[in-house]
């Protein structure tokens, strides 16, 4: 009498198969990330896109054609954080709904609360920085804007948004708000082009006394030269990898990985209304026989980075606020020629 015999498998032979598994997982899982952040970007270029078109829009409302919506906190001495970071994302965007630390149990909220609401411990509300009082928020959702929706504009939001890195060599943003999304304690995931000179009074942290913009800050929009190149707004870490704004930092690239986790690559808005992905490189440095050419004030007041530009040269900066009567005087740019379109509309 015949016996069925049962096949099986061996273990040696189940072995083979999980690790022929496990090499194809490892091979394909990448791919698969590689494939959603692709398709985040493209949102994230798309949200830019559409923002472009907003803004040339916006400009066209007012007879000072701001290139950069004007919050009221731009045009005053702010406390440091909030002209150092929090200005340079309010042109736009939603209330803030997790607090911006500018210390590890210490910050703003970036919101109007409600009457039954309180802030966090150790914050403070800012209510000037409520999705309402938010200028292109504002022009784009015609006003109407409800609390229930106030922290949920996506057009505002990159999906990849991880806030700026945990770095030293990051100085844009206070460390105790590093790796928290922009869009959640700032209100937008993009940042302004707010190049500019400004003075402080007794040095350190202390609230700003006056400004200057030496980029599209501030300017009329129908007056800049070479839009292709200037960047309007952006994911903020490119603004860090061009280098240190403070002195003593690094000298060159600040080697980090934007959101999209390419290394020195975010993605950018360009005052033509075109938007993307832009690598970064170190200042762009002028001899300076170049600069007494240009008529140029300072050569560290120009902005060159390869083939991009924040500087709006040669169209004469912007005074935003304060006493810049002896600098305007000067017959060099960026003070020859100077603007004074800052009043918000």
């Amino acid at each position: 009498m015949k016996r069925n015999r049962l096949s099986a498998f061996t273990l040696i032979e189940l072995l083979v198969v999980v690790a022929i598994i496990a090499l194809l997982l490892s091979i394909l899982l990448p791919s698969l990330a590689g494939a959603r952040e692709q398709g985040k970007r493209a949102v994230c270029l798309s949200n830019l896109s559409g923002l472009g078109k907003a803004m040339w829009q916006y400009a066209g409302e007012y007879p000072n054609e701001p290139t950069i919506p004007i919050h009221m906190k731009m045009v005053m001495p702010s406390e440091f954080w909030l002209w150092r970071t929090a200005n340079w994302f309010a042109w736009g965007g939603v209330s803030g709904d997790q607090v911006f630390r500018i210390a590890d149990e210490a910050g703003w909220l970036l919101d109007e609360l409600g009457p039954n609401e309180v802030a966090p411990d150790g914050s403070l509300a800012l209510p000037e920085y409520d999705a309402t009082r938010r200028p292109l928020t504002n022009f784009i959702t015609g006003g109407q804007i409800s609390q229930k929706d106030d922290k949920k504009l996506e057009w505002f939001r990159c999906p990849s948004d991880t806030g700026y890195p945990d770095d030293p060599d990051i100085d844009d943003a206070p460390p105790a708000n590093s790796e928290r999304p922009c869009y959640r304690t700032l209100g937008n995931s993009y940042r302004g082009s707010l190049a500019s000179l400004a003075e402080i009074a007794g040095g350190g942290a202390a609230p700003s006394t006056k400004m200057f913009s030496r980029g599209p800050w501030g300017t009329r929009i129908s007056t800049l030269v070479d839009t292709s190149r200037l960047v309007w707004v952006g994911e903020p870490t490119w603004f860090n990898m061009i280098g240190r704004d403070s002195p003593g930092g690094v000298q060159g690239e600040v080697d980090v990985f934007g959101w999209h986790k390419r290394k020195l690559t975010d993605n950018l808005l360009f005052v033509d209304g075109s938007a993307r992905s832009t690598k970064a490189e170190y200042r762009t440095q002028f001899d300076d026989e170049t600069i007494i050419q240009m008529k140029v004030v300072d050569k560290r007041y120009l902005g060159r980075f390869g083939n991009v530009r924040i500087d709006t040269y040669p169209v004469g900066g912007a005074r935003i606020f304060g006493d810049w009567s002896q600098s305007l005087s000067s017959p060099l740019w960026p003070f020859a020629n100077f603007q004074n379109n800052h009043a918000a509309p």
